[in-house]
Order: C-alpha cells, then sequence, then structure tokens
C-alpha cells in the first residue's frame, strides 16, 4: 500500500530579507495518508488510515530536536518500503521543492543529522509533488501571487469545495513572538488538509 505523506515547515524569521540565513524552523506538519488514492475522493477521511502528526519547537524543545526527530521519522518511512511494509511514499506539499526541502536538507547538515550525500538520497528516494510547481503553467509562469490562497479560489472557481486557510505564513511570525503556539498548529492542519484535497481533485482544479 502506497503511502502519501502530506507535509509543511513553519519557520521564525524576524527579517524578510533573512530567508535560510536567518531563519529556524519551529514547526513541522505532517499529514500521513495510506488511503488508497483516488483522484476525486476528497470526502474519504478514515481516521483508521489518515494521521495528523506535529514536531514543534515548544514540545521538543529547540531546532536541533525538531530536525533530528524528523529525520529520524522519515529514515523509518523510508526504511519501511525498503522492506515492502508501504508501497512508493509519495511527498505532497506546496513549495516544497524551492523551500521546504533545501531548508530541511540545510538544516540536517549543520545539526550533523546526516551527510549532504545521505540527506541528498533520503529525499531522492521519495516521490515528491509540489503543487506550487505543478500550478505554474496555469499562473503564466508567474510566481508572484501564487499561494495557497490562490489555489482554494482555483479550486472554489471549479466547483470544488475547500476549507479557508487559518491565517497566512506571515502570521506566523507574530503568533510565535505572543507563544500562540495553538494557532500555528491550526495553521498548518489547515494547509494539510487543503493539500490534501487540491492533490485528490487535481484535475478538476485545473479544469480537466
Amino acid at each position: 500500500m502506497s503511502m502519501r505523506l502530506y507535509f509543511d515547515v513553519e519557520t521564525y524569521r524576524p527579517r524578510k530579507e533573512d530567508a535560510f540565513t536567518g531563519e529556524k524552523i519551529i514547526a513541522i506538519g505532517i499529514l500521513e495518508d495510506r488511503t488508497p488514492y483516488t483522484p476525486g475522493s476528497s470526502e474519504i477521511w478514515d481516521d483508521a488510515r489518515v494521521r495528523l502528526r506535529y514536531f514543534t519547537e515548544w514540545e521538543l524543545g529547540g531546532e536541533s530536536s525538531i530536525v533530528s526527530q524528523f529525520y529520524d521519522y522519515l529514515r523509518r518511512l523510508i526504511q519501511d518500503w525498503k522492506n515492502g511494509k508501504i508501497g512508493f511514499l509519495n511527498v505532497v506539499g506546496f513549495n516544497i521543492l524551492r523551500y521546504d526541502i533545501p531548508l530541511l536538507i540545510q538544516k540536517g547538515i549543520e545539526y550533523n543529522v546526516g551527510s549532504p550525500a545521505e540527506l541528498n538520497k533520503l529525499w531522492h528516494d521519495t516521490f515528491t509533488i509540489d503543487y506550487f510547481q505543478t500550478t505554474l503553467p496555469f499562473h503564466d509562469m508567474r510566481f508572484k501571487k501564487l499561494n495557497v490562497e490562490y489555489l482554494v479560489e482555483k479550486a472554489k472557481s471549479n466547483g470544488i469545495y475547500v476549507p479557508e486557510p487559518f491565517g497566512s505564513g506571515g502570521d506566523v511570525k507574530d503568533w510565535y513572538e505572543n507563544r500562540e503556539y495553538d494557532k500555528i498548529i491550526k495553521h498548518l492542519e489547515m494547509d494539510l488538509k487543503i493539500i490534501r484535497i487540491i492533490d485528490l481533485n487535481y484535475r478538476r482544479v485545473y479544469g480537466f
């Protein structure tokens, strides 16, 4: 049985210009979906096969623990795939090829979680779908204003029910500084559920 792993990384970056160089990972959200992949089946939610989990600073104590425990988790999944316990491991997200995955590789190297070769191989052993990249042709190949909110509106315009996002990435900084961690979790949860619905209804989202 294949597994789809929807994931999203939240960071704290005091200054916008410090992307990758002056930010830290504060939370990683995961939505594990072991339901047989059936496009168009967004209403299927089997609690026995769908699970939300989080790696957070306020529970684990710091960025190094978040990164190391996340990679322990990813290694176990890949080992399960190699041992035949799960089928293909599909990693699905929004802008993960430009942001989340490169940042996780960088942080993994910084904290000696693995060598560049090992960490790159871990990600290579997954099959990655990035709905930022797949949406570019439908957005005139423009990066500006291409965000989760755009995908939600596009889905709704094609008759697909999608829940509203909870806040935006820009709100995370304020929530973190105010220790409103529950709001960061809610933001992650809604983004993960939205991407799952987009993934299961991609044909309709893009008007096929």
